[in-house]
């Protein structure tokens, strides 16, 4: 099911640029994380769906510039462990950033 998603984003939109894959594929795992600590299954299981795109999208767009998957996970990780604090302490422009990540992300329940 994934990857049809990825092909029908790219037919309508083109593929996300890499900064932008990876900026809301760490939006949305650190608010997984996040939402997976304070219980609220919800938004958890809406920012689990949204990583799982995002991820996906990173690593094509990761190829598609010549990076190693390895250098692209690295990358993720990094990027969830700077947005993480700023989601945790409520940050505005953090929150924006996610939720327009979470919109752009295609749902994943059939």
């Amino acid at each position: 099911m994934i990857a049809p998603v990825l092909l029908l984003l790219a037919a309508v939109a083109g593929p996300p640029p890499y900064p932008e894959s990876l900026a809301c594929a760490g939006y949305t795992h650190a608010a997984s994380q996040l939402s997976d600590i304070t219980g609220d299954h919800d938004a958890s299981a809406k920012a689990f769906d949204a990583a799982i795109f995002w991820g996906l999208a990173t690593m094509d767009a990761a190829r598609r510039d010549g990076l190693t998957a390895r250098a692209a996970e690295a990358d993720q990780v990094r990027e969830r462990d700077r947005v993480k604090p700023l989601l945790a302490a409520g940050d505005a422009a953090a929150r924006a950033g996610l939720e327009a990540c979470v919109q752009r992300a295609p749902p994943l329940k059939g």
